[in-house]
């Protein structure tokens, strides 16, 4: 149907967002920061995948002269940016211009060569964090960053007579994941202990990775019917406490382990982020195999646990 140049394609979400581009008929083209001997374990895993379903281009970082040249030959309907760099992110002192001058140099080459490619429009990627404390104000620095850039990315866009997007991400969850709250829980479990939920009160939206990836692929649809699209996607999933959570992960993870799946949820009282942060655009009600989802995630803990895989830091 059309063709979609996707970067950030070996992040967890990257993968799902692939597969779903490709599944729903596109062409999808992959440019990768790194050449392919760096790709080892769990990411080696996704590039594996991504080689599955996409056309992928090794040593090719966003601006860089091999990005444009693909650029330029692809001739994509869609430039989608899943790709940030984003080092300790989590880190209350983050450098907020630090990180947008990251994000942005070189964009205004960039998307001046997908306006003169052909490129109907562009998908940028955001996070919740962005808007969600009170007033609409970001989060953290972090969050701040990422509204600055995006904001940066709309206007190289638009000016540039581009449809743009801005697909907004919170709890994605499900195979090929690492490093989340699900992962310290399978870590506990398959140690025979309970795995701890540590802010059990926060509310939060967590989205089957395969919803969210479907709803990307919506979104490109928009695009491509739209040429002057200009709007932020928000999918959402399980909009619950995070101990909620964690008790929905421990039921499907028992019935399908055949073992006890103990939580310990903290009392939680210190709340230094917003209570709620969720996402408006329900997921869970398209048609979806939520049993053969689940399935598949716990088999995914069951072959990492196989491998050795599930010492590293959640």
């Amino acid at each position: 149907m059309a063709r979609v140049l996707l970067t950030g394609a070996t992040s967890f979400t990257g993968v799902w967002i692939a597969r779903a581009l490709a599944d729903a008929g596109h062409e999808v083209i992959a440019p990768l920061k790194r050449v392919e001997s760096d790709y080892e374990g769990l990411r080696r895993d996704r590039m594996d995948r991504l080689k599955s379903v996409a056309r992928v281009a090794f040593d090719a970082p966003f601006g860089s002269p091999a990005f444009l040249d693909l650029l330029k030959t692809a001739r994509p309907d869609v430039f989608a940016h899943h790709a940030a760099d984003i080092p300790g992110y989590r880190n209350a002192d983050y450098d907020v211009a630090a990180g947008v001058t990251r994000n942005l140099t070189g964009a205004g080459v960039v998307f001046e060569a997908a306006a003169t490619a052909g490129v109907h429009g562009v998908i940028a990627t955001g996070t919740g964090f962005e808007d969600a404390a009170e007033g609409g104000l970001a989060v953290s620095p972090y969050g701040l960053s990422k509204k600055l850039t995006n904001d940066g990315f709309r206007h190289l866009a638009l000016w540039r007579g581009l449809a743009f997007g801005r697909f907004m991400i919170n709890g994605p969850f499900g195979p090929l994941e690492e490093g989340r709250l699900v992962w310290s829980l399978f870590q506990a479990w398959f140690a025979g202990k309970a795995g701890v939920v540590r802010t059990p009160a926060y509310v939060r939206d967590n989205i089957p990775v395969l919803l969210l990836g479907r709803a990307y692929a919506g979104l490109v649809a928009e695009m491509l019917a739209d040429p002057k699209l200009d709007r932020v996607c928000r999918p959402a999933g399980y909009v619950s406490t995070q101990g909620e959570f964690a008790q929905r992960v421990a039921r499907e993870a028992s019935a399908r382990l055949g073992r006890d799946c103990p939580l310990d949820c903290l009392e939680q009282t210190a709340f230094p982020e917003p209570r709620v942060v969720a996402n408006d655009e329900p997921t869970l009600d398209t048609p979806w195999n939520e049993a053969g989802f689940w399935d598949a995630y716990v088999d995914y803990y069951r072959e990492v646990e196989r491998r050795g895989l599930l010492g590293g830091a959640a």
